[in-house]
């Protein structure tokens, strides 16, 4: 008799560690996707923070190539050059590219201080990211100014 409660005393252990192993199985199915969709929040923060970076620089280029100008006119298109070579040689890739120029700085008088604002906004794609709920673009802001040179001829 004592044998027999022996056994089956032994048989109940085995069962507990088995069922234990399952248990570990589950946790992995639950806990696997979470931490896969924590990896690629992460990614998309650090592509974001990257873009960023990028479209600041693209902005200073298109800053600086607008207060090399001599004319208003001339500023706008050089800015859009600038900014979609900058963005070129980086890697990134917009969707949508806006160039703003604010050339208030070309009216005024020679011999004064004064700048030129130029506002690069560009719609970078998400949509490789296959996050569920997360947003297929995102647009990206930045603004830079640069000095006009203050012995400039007066236009």
């Amino acid at each position: 008799m004592i044998t027999t409660s022996k056994r089956r005393l032994d048989r109940l252990r085995r069962r507990g560690r088995e069922a234990g192993v399952g248990g570990e199985s589950l946790e992995l199915v639950i806990i696997a996707p979470l931490i896969l969709a924590l990896f690629m929040v992460i990614v998309a923060a650090g592509r974001y923070e990257l873009g960023s970076g990028k479209i600041d620089q693209a902005a200073g280029a298109a800053a600086r190539a607008a207060s090399q100008q001599v004319s208003a006119a001339q500023a706008q298109p050089a800015a859009i050059t600038a900014a979609e070579t900058s963005l070129a040689s980086a890697g990134i890739t917009c969707q949508n590219i806006v160039v703003s120029v604010d050339n208030a700085g070309f009216t005024a008088a020679a011999g004064s201080t004064a700048e030129v604002t130029v506002t690069v906004l560009c719609t970078v794609s998400w949509s490789d990211l296959t996050i569920p709920g997360w947003p297929g673009s995102k647009n990206i802001q930045a603004s830079a100014a640069s000095p006009l040179d203050t012995r400039r001829i007066g236009t």
